[in-house]
């Protein structure tokens, strides 16, 4: 059912001032680990941009000094991601060969993946088929 913005005084204020209604906010950021010997898979959760990436390096930092040996990091339940996500997930990439740990992506939703392609970072990543 659509609802027009006459119906929902909600709705009309929200779109005279710009505003985002609650249920138009995407999730907070959460970072869920799931952990299987060496190998730890990450699930950012929500938006991953400027205010997220320091949650989200340290929730790294915090697997690598764990022991981590193997990680995928999966984009799935991602709604967004800026340059500053982009920045963070190419440098934990560097990372990781450096360590010569190994490092996996799964692809997110079309609006995450967007990111890469505008940028030219798809090609550059081991992402999964």
């Amino acid at each position: 059912m659509t609802r027009h913005l006459s119906e929902s005084p909600e709705l009309l204020a929200a779109a005279s001032t710009g505003a985002r209604t609650r249920r138009d906010l995407p999730a907070p950021f959460n970072c869920v680990v799931l952990r299987d010997a060496q190998h730890v898979r990450l699930l950012p959760t929500g938006e991953l941009d400027m205010a997220a990436v320091p949650r989200f390096r340290e929730t790294v930092a915090e697997l690598y000094a764990a022991g981590l040996d193997h990680l995928t990091l999966d984009l799935r339940r991602l709604c967004f991601i800026d340059s500053s996500g982009l920045r963070a997930i190419l440098s934990l990439d560097a990372d990781s060969r450096r360590r010569g740990s190994r490092f996996e992506l799964i692809p997110g939703p079309p609006a995450v993946q967007r990111m890469f392609e505008l940028t030219g970072a798809l090609g550059l990543l081991p992402f999964r088929a």
